[in-house]
């Protein structure tokens, strides 16, 4: 939206430099009294005042808008090393998990090995007696 604000002001600057050009032009004409080149002249410096207004604020907009595209920029790195950090940091708990869920599994596993040996170790007891 910027960017286009600031293409129709520079076809505004184009307008001031057609009506810069149609008064210096007309300002060659001769028989002009003194007072309509005074009036011609005049305008000429308004012209020019506000050409070099529009351009000031142009390179000002320009600037802004470049400093405001180096910060987003510098953002954007940022928040892409901080994905990456999560990332990893992601990646190495996905680790620990499946590693504990196998540790788990094992014990599970275990237990299950020792209470099947408990309970026949019962009955063999239990014949005995």
């Amino acid at each position: 939206v910027q960017l286009q604000d600031r293409s129709e002001r520079l076809y505004g600057l184009g307008d001031l430099q057609e009506r810069t050009g149609k008064l210096a032009g007309s300002k060659t004409r001769m028989g002009l009294s003194e007072e309509e080149k005074l009036k011609i002249s005049k305008e000429l410096v308004d012209l020019q005042i506000e050409t070099n207004r529009m351009k000031e604020q142009y390179e000002t907009e320009n600037f802004e808008l470049k400093n405001m595209i180096l910060a987003l920029e510098n953002r954007v790195r940022e928040l892409e090393l901080c994905s990456q950090r999560v990332t990893g940091e992601r990646d190495a708990l996905q680790e620990r998990l499946q590693a504990l869920e196998t540790s788990r599994k094992e014990l599970a596993d275990e237990y299950i090995i020792l209470k099947s040996n408990y309970l026949a170790l019962g009955k063999e007891l239990d014949q005995e007696v």
